[in-house]
């Protein structure tokens, strides 16, 4: 009897503890850490950094069955490894990788595939916005721009943070592209798979985000001003 109680405790100690190892292995940081060796791996053996990157990718649970021309595509648009690698952190944590990355992936345009990807960093980034957390925000959102350039949802929420963290000559490129964005979209009403209810927040209007947008942007002017 003794001799059952004893393994029955050593068996439920042992799940307790490989529990508790793979949470640890899940955490950002240790995910990083792994991508950071194998890139270096690959990068070793004599490849590019944009196809050691890709290989990266590839390799990883959920991407690997994703389009190759789309997985390139990405790391041609952020364009270093550091970027890479947050960009690939931040889709496993929200889930986008087997959610909604493979029909997105699937699209015939990569311009618009590349759109579709920016609305989902550019939505996570608006929330952090939201909630005060400027500096997750503009992780997300520098992100998002690349991704999306010509985008206004990638544009005026990153000049936003710029502007309320004090970075006016940052935020006014930005604002005058994203406002421009916005107006094209006022135009055609709005509406579609990349409107702010998509992209930014589902009670997210048009006007008024222009008429946010465009004050913080007269202040940033001025500011501007002041400094010259």
């Amino acid at each position: 009897m003794e001799s059952i109680v004893f393994w029955f405790i050593v068996f439920f100690g042992a799940i307790t503890i490989y529990r508790l190892l793979s949470r640890r292995m899940a955490t950002p940081k240790a995910r990083v850490t792994a991508m950071l060796r194998r890139y270096r791996s690959f990068a070793a053996s004599g490849l590019s950094e944009s196809e050691s990157l890709f290989r990266l990718a590839v390799t990883r649970s959920g991407w690997r069955s994703l389009p190759h021309s789309f997985l390139r595509e990405i790391v041609a648009r952020l364009g270093s490894k550091e970027n890479v690698i947050r960009f690939i952190s931040v889709a496993e944590d929200c889930g986008h990788v087997k959610e909604r990355f493979p029909a997105i992936a699937r699209k015939a345009d990569l311009n618009d595939a590349m759109a579709e990807v920016a609305c989902l960093f550019a939505r996570f980034g608006y929330q952090l916005q939201q909630e005060g957390r400027l500096k997750e925000a503009e992780f997300v959102q520098k992100l998002a721009l690349p991704l999306g350039p010509e985008c206004y949802f990638t544009n005026l929420p990153l000049a936003a943070t710029y502007y309320e963290t004090g970075r006016y000559a940052e935020a006014r490129p930005l604002f005058e592209r994203g406002l421009a964005q916005l107006e094209k979209l006022a135009a055609v009403d709005g509406a579609g798979t990349l409107s702010p209810a998509v992209c930014l927040a589902p009670d997210a209007d048009i006007g008024k985000l222009r008429g946010t947008y465009r004050g913080k942007y007269d202040a940033c002017l001025k500011s501007v001003g002041r400094e010259n």
